[in-house]
């Protein structure tokens, strides 16, 4: 038998997430997540699986989205590798989990390993790439491309190659042009128009992982940046800006050098995140699914 407790203490539900989290992504850590929550400050609302000894196994972790009135999960919806975390004699309670929410949810970005949450419609997908066979990006050129694009790549980046590019490391003043960079390119696309985005940014160079931001001198001046962060032996790309309009495809090389970097750093998985942008597919990235549970709401009522 189980039984369920709502938290609603912020404080609580840091220890509960320290307890339960499986610590395997970035998106398990308590500190990543609370870049995101800090700026919007939303209810908590975790949801705590109780055996028949009073004891806590497992945790569903929510939070109220006051703008949008629904239950999402804790840090927003940019949040990945979302879950209930509870241990495997306990997965078969997870649906009852789901069951304990009685208003409006839209949960995304689900990377539940049991039955039920692999069951779930599809949302979209992860796409990775394992670095652990690359001695660089060529190799992985090669082996994932037809002769073709392999000729396409090393023509756009000779030309780059040609300007003698300097990749400088960790130059946080830096974050300032890939915010510039990334706004030019993509215009009102950009996730930089989202609330605190720039600010949660920044806080990412505080974080307590090593981080990997690539600035990439032409010229003598920075033209692009690409910002990742190390985890558990995966890279995860988090963002990138470039010039692309003085310097053609140096945005898809700035790229291709974060992956060369992960694999001069023994890093096993280059993580680049959800959903394709027109890109991570045509790259020939491995997809991961990604499933989605939603109560009492509607997709086109997203806006």
């Amino acid at each position: 038998m189980i039984s369920f407790r709502v938290v609603t203490n912020l404080d609580e539900a840091e220890k509960l997430w320290r307890q339960f989290s499986f610590n395997q992504t970035l998106f398990d850590t308590w500190e990543f997540r609370y870049c995101f929550y800090k700026y919007f400050n939303y209810p908590i609302k975790f949801i705590v699986g109780v055996n028949e000894q009073g004891e806590d196994i497992g945790l569903l972790p929510l939070q109220q989205n006051i703008e949008k009135s629904y239950l999402e999960f804790f840090g927003g919806s940019w949040m990945e590798d979302n879950k209930v975390y509870t241990s495997n004699e306990h997965l078969a309670d997870i649906p009852l989990y789901f069951q304990q929410i009685n208003e409006p949810a839209h949960l995304i970005g689900i990377n539940g390993q049991d039955e039920f949450s692999k069951g779930l419609p599809l949302d979209d997908y992860k796409y990775v790439l394992d670095l652990t066979h690359y001695s660089s990006y060529w190799d992985y050129i090669t082996e994932k491309f037809n002769k073709k694009s392999q000729q396409t790549f090393k023509r756009k980046f000779k030309k780059i190659e040609e300007l003698n590019p300097v990749i400088i490391l960790n130059q946080d003043h830096d974050l300032d042009k890939l915010i510039e960079f990334n706004l030019k390119t993509f215009g009102q696309d950009s996730s930089f128009h989202a609330p605190f985005r720039k600010e949660i940014y920044r806080d990412f160079l505080s974080l307590p992982f090593n981080k990997h931001m690539l600035s990439f001198r032409i010229n003598e001046e920075i033209q692009a940046v690409c910002l990742n962060i190390e985890y558990r032996g995966t890279l995860f790309y988090l963002n990138a800006g470039a010039n692309n309009t003085d310097i053609p495809n140096l945005g898809s090389y700035a790229i291709m050098k974060a992956i060369e970097h992960g694999i001069n750093n023994k890093l096993q998985l280059f993580d680049a995140l959800m959903i394709s942008y027109n890109w991570k597919e045509r790259w020939h990235f491995d997809k991961i699914p990604f499933t989605k549970f939603n109560f009492q709401f509607q997709e086109a009522a997203i806006s």
